[in-house]
């Protein structure tokens, strides 16, 4: 249960006000997903990927981070050095999107997004064979960061009207340090998807993806609520592509840094969106992995996609 007394959370350093935060409602795994998503927007499914392979994830990550000298010794604590070599390293763009390319391609983390466990349960959600996109957006949030608030639509809509995001924690992740929200509802909101259905930020790029209301004033208009929760090591939340979501700021007291990795799955038999899918993906206006911030240095600030 969240406790309000001991927790702050906030968003670009305004303090959400306790009353409009509420709890993610667990899914039950045994039952019908495809009802649960349509009633809730989302899945909060607890114990989903074997938490040893999750944590060797986590590892894999933070040994690649270390590499580029943003995670201190011992690198197991996950705390953020403040500094970076990663430019140093990888002078310009293209290098820098290889690097977290290979980052996001390694197999441990891999063999938890991909994996067997997440498949056969997109499986049951869909009652039909998957696919999943190829690409991957694996974040490694610094302390004071967050998602901003936003729907998925604008970026990937070009393949299956039946897409949805399956987003993976790779670390404990407590309510102070940036965990993902849902807005409560937020699924049904006929305004959001006439503003936004169609929109391709790539096609577009004059007019941002991303809502630029300010999420708690959205949320107070709405009379919704941020819909939050701790998330473990085999913890997942899928949501579908109109459900407005983010993340509150990384609060952490201990310079720690949160890693999440967010995948798309979809029916197979659907058209799947090219920039995202096969052996080499195009991603962002062609841009491939360096269309992410998260291929920027940690200590590099700017919006995140």
């Amino acid at each position: 249960m969240i406790s309000k007394q001991k927790v702050c959370q906030s968003l670009g350093g305004t303090v959400v006000p306790p009353e409009i935060v509420g709890e993610l409602v667990v899914a039950d795994k045994n039952g019908d997903l495809k009802k649960q998503l349509c009633e809730h927007g989302y899945l909060f499914l607890q114990g989903v990927h074997d938490p040893v392979e999750v944590a060797a994830a986590r590892m894999e990550v933070l040994h690649r981070l270390a590499e580029v000298g943003e995670i201190k010794e011992p690198v197991e604590d996950g705390i953020a050095s403040g500094t970076s070599r990663r430019r140093e390293i990888y002078p310009t763009a293209e290098d820098l999107g290889n690097f977290w390319r290979s980052v996001s391609e390694g197999l441990a983390i891999r063999s938890v997004i991909n994996g067997a466990r997440i498949t056969h349960l997109m499986t049951q959600l869909f009652r039909e064979p998957v696919a999943n996109f190829t690409f991957a957006w694996l974040r490694a949030m610094a302390e004071g960061r967050a998602s901003p608030v936003h729907i998925d639509h604008p970026y990937m809509n070009r393949g299956s009207k039946r897409l949805v995001t399956c987003w993976t924690p790779l670390c404990n992740i407590s309510l102070n340090t940036g965990p993902l929200y849902v807005l409560e509802g937020s699924h049904t909101w006929s305004d959001v998807r006439t503003e936004f259905e169609g929109h391709d930020v790539d096609r577009n790029p004059s007019r941002p993806g991303h809502i630029e209301e300010s999420p708690i004033i959205l949320a107070q208009r709405k009379d919704s609520r941020f819909l939050t929760s701790k998330f473990g090591l085999g913890d997942c939340l899928v949501f579908g592509m109109f459900t407005v979501h983010g993340s509150f700021d990384n609060n952490s007291k201990t310079g720690a840094v949160r890693l999440s990795c967010d995948t798309r799955f979809q029916p197979a038999a659907d058209p799947m969106d090219k920039r995202f899918s096969g052996p080499n993906p195009l991603a962002h206006n062609g841009r491939g992995y360096s269309c992410l911030s998260a291929s920027l240095p940690m200590t590099e600030t700017g919006r995140l996609r």
